[in-house]
């Protein structure tokens, strides 16, 4: 078995994991619910095989960030030809899109990762919840 450090459930949240029916021991045995998948099985197991017990935890990722951080990391985060920004407009300037979500855009004072306008127009983008963690970090480490 492997011993299971205190970064383990950050990997495992980190893969979507928190809240399963599993648990485990410091000595790295896993025990799960007799419902429990054997795809959860693998996905856990996976992360145990990659885990590090020597890892420092990652640091938290930013809940919220100013308006200025979060624009700024989308100015400086490539998203095909052009920035995230740019293509975040886009999306927000289609009449499709809600007009609610661009009065947002618009008159936010803050991003939050748990917004529903940014859940929305990020799914538009094709960005995973990783991408978008990792914006939350960039932005709170922009300072003007």
């Amino acid at each position: 078995m492997k011993t299971i450090g205190p970064n383990f459930s950050d990997e495992l949240a980190v893969a979507g994991l928190s809240g399963q029916p599993f648990s485990w021991t410091a000595e790295g045995e896993l025990f799960f619910s007799e419902d429990a998948s054997q795809a959860l099985k693998d996905a856990v197991q996976a992360v145990l095989d990659a885990h590090d017990p020597e890892a420092a935890a990652p640091a938290p990722v930013p809940q919220v960030v100013s308006r200025f951080q979060g624009r700024e990391a989308m100015w400086h985060t490539p998203h095909g030809d052009t920035t995230l920004f740019e293509a975040a407009e886009e999306v927000l300037a289609d009449p499709d899109t809600p007009a609610m979500y661009r009065r947002a855009w618009d008159d936010l004072q803050e991003f939050r990762r748990d917004s529903e306008m940014l859940a929305a127009v990020a799914g538009m983008l094709g960005l995973t919840a990783a991408q978008i963690d990792a914006l939350f970090v960039l932005a709170a480490s922009i300072q003007a």
